[in-house]
């Protein structure tokens, strides 16, 4: 993990998987009405605290963005109370995070990319984007050892349908491939040629890389030993708690998934080719 990172993580604190983002002083006005429930020891609904932050804000009933904000409240204690393990962040927190375009938005909930704890997503995209980043940083990685061929095949899992939404440097250059595989009925998902080369290293920013034995080891053979060729595997086995349990309770809290919920699918995606430069 990069010290920029490190940092980033430090605000916001390494248990918060699950965030909501809202107005810095809806926040404040939040974590204070809870400190005044528990101080008091009363016990209260989602629907009373909201209430409290509404007026610890001042903020008139019959007011449209009143009315917004309260819901979002209400939605994130209703999660909580319901065995969620969400958190609230204020804009400011959520500054120093990586959040997809358009976003923060009040009332999404948000998981944290499983490798970089400065990245979030929405619940509804998170196995689509976690597994294409993977994916990403493994090609990424065998054009910096030199890779000149490319070929991604379907073990099991999410495939062709999957693979055409992907935003991987492999996509422009491997259409033609992929529609004459898909006419020969092969389970050809990507190929590309390369020119490759013969300096070898390892790109910046890789978080993957480390949890990932075998990418190392290739790594080593390529850098230290001139290895020629490579067939890796692509695992995506872990649903990290993203799974239809949650996508159930959220809705239930009334909290938002940022658009169609894409379930987790056990994925292997195999890679292979040669390293070197091209004689072409």
């Amino acid at each position: 993990m990069t010290a920029q990172a490190q940092e980033k993580t430090s605000r916001i604190g390494p248990d918060k998987q699950l965030i909501v983002i809202l107005p810095d002083d809806v926040v404040a006005a939040s974590r204070q009405a809870e400190v005044d429930a528990a101080t008091d020891g009363r016990k209260t609904s989602a629907a009373d605290v909201a209430d409290n932050v509404m007026q610890l804000l001042g903020m008139p009933s019959f007011d449209l963005l009143a009315t917004a904000v309260k819901e979002a409240v209400k939605a994130y204690n209703r999660g909580r109370r319901g065995g969620l393990n969400v958190n609230q962040i204020s804009r400011s927190e959520a500054a120093a995070l990586t959040l997809p375009p358009g976003h923060p938005r009040e009332g999404v909930l948000y998981v944290r990319h499983p490798a970089k704890p400065d990245v979030y997503y929405t619940v509804a995209s998170f196995h689509r984007m976690a597994f294409e980043h993977k994916f990403a940083e493994a090609i990424e990685l065998l054009m910096h050892l030199g890779a000149n061929e490319i070929r991604v095949e379907h073990v099991e899992g999410w495939s062709r349908d999957f693979a055409a939404k992907l935003s991987v440097p492999l996509s422009a250059a491997a259409t033609a491939t992929v529609e004459a595989s898909a006419a020969r009925g092969t389970m050809l998902l990507f190929e590309a040629k390369l020119r490759g080369h013969d300096e070898p290293r390892l790109p910046e920013s890789l978080v993957w890389y480390h949890h990932e034995p075998t990418w190392q080891a290739y790594a080593k053979g390529r850098m230290e030993f001139g290895l020629a060729e490579f067939s890796l595997a692509i695992n995506y086995e872990d649903d990290f708690g993203i799974n239809a349990g949650l996508r159930l309770a959220s809705e239930k809290a009334g909290l938002e998934l940022g658009g169609s919920f894409e379930d987790h699918v056990a994925t292997t995606w195999k890679i292979s080719g040669k390293f070197g430069r091209s004689s072409g």
